[in-house]
Formats: structure tokens, sequence, C-alpha cells
């Protein structure tokens, strides 16, 4: 996963907003820090900068 994602890969997670959501994002968080030693913070800048350059897109239902 780690390689399709520093190679410009899309995201397109369609499904349950209430546990499978929170899930994927804090194993994608979790792939960035065990490959990059990235900090919590900077994870979640760059989910963010995913997200802004329409790399991650969310389809979801609560």
């Amino acid at each position: 996963m780690w390689e399709f994602l520093d190679q410009g890969g899309h995201i397109y997670l369609c499904g349950d907003g209430a546990r499978m959501a929170p899930a994927v994002r804090t194993e994608l968080y979790a792939i960035l820090r065990r490959h990059t030693g990235a900090t919590a913070e900077q994870a979640e800048a760059w989910l963010r900068s995913l997200e802004a350059a329409g790399r991650y897109q969310q389809d979801v239902f609560a």
C-alpha cells in the first residue's frame, strides 16, 4: 500500500462511515508513520494533503 500511495495512487473509500472509514484513516496514518517515521501531526497533514489533491475520497454512510 505504501508504494501505491508513494507513487501517486488514489484511494476511493465507499462504505460504513461509522466504523470502517475511521479504521481506514487510522491504518493510513500507521502506514505513513511506519515507512517514514512521521509524527501523528505529520500523518494528519499528509492525509489532508491527499484529500485536497483528490487522491483520498470518501463516499460513506452513517
